[in-house]
């Protein structure tokens, strides 16, 4: 099966010109938002319904995302399920030995951008240890227990998407992914 997946950036945007650009998809997906996060309906649904066999097409590379370490994750989805994936404007198709290629040098430079920011978050720590300005990893959660709880399992149940939680707690989108997860493996959530 042949999966096109298109993406802009916001909802005036028209994605006419991706659609044109390629005619031969079984199944497309839009979705109308950043390519900041991969936390996008439409991505999330193909990377669900991905198999062995089929063909991710994207029209460039920066349709799947914005951010190296999302795009390796995607990547690494969309060959961990034994599928291919064809990019239209550098005429990539991982189905060859140059597709293939491709993808190592991407996940090279991966592991390099990877360890450099481990590198320089250390250094930063260090740093700002020896100015006694460290005080160690901000908190990036509330008490998930009584009345936010309660509060956050109300807004949760009646439908509130993930960006009007994170303005109404004060958080990133993120974190409330997070605490969405942490709280159903701890069986505290009702599901919305």
């Amino acid at each position: 099966m042949i999966r096109y997946y298109v993406r802009v950036s916001s909802m005036e945007q028209k994605t006419d010109r991706q659609l044109l650009a390629y005619d031969g998809a079984d199944k497309v997906y839009i979705d109308k938002m950043t390519g900041a996060t991969k936390e996008r309906p439409q991505l999330q649904e193909l990377l669900a319904e991905v198999s062995a066999g089929d063909t991710v097409v994207v029209k460039s590379i920066d349709r799947l995302s914005r951010s190296t370490k999302d795009l390796l994750d995607i990547v690494d989805s969309i060959t961990t399920a034994g599928a291919g994936l064809k990019i239209l404007d550098m005429n990539i198709d991982t189905h060859d030995k140059f597709g293939e290629f491709f993808l190592t040098v991407l996940g090279a430079i991966g592991q390099l951008e990877r360890k450099t920011i481990k590198e320089r978050t250390k250094e930063g720590i260090v740093i700002a240890k020896s100015k006694g300005k460290y005080t160690g990893r901000k908190k990036g959660a509330i008490a998930l227990k009584g009345e936010p709880l309660e509060r956050f399992n109300r807004f949760y149940g009646l439908g509130m998407n993930k960006a009007e939680l994170a303005k109404e707690f004060n958080v990133s989108r993120p974190t409330i992914y997070k605490w969405i997860d942490e709280l159903k493996a701890r069986g505290e959530i009702k599901e919305a």
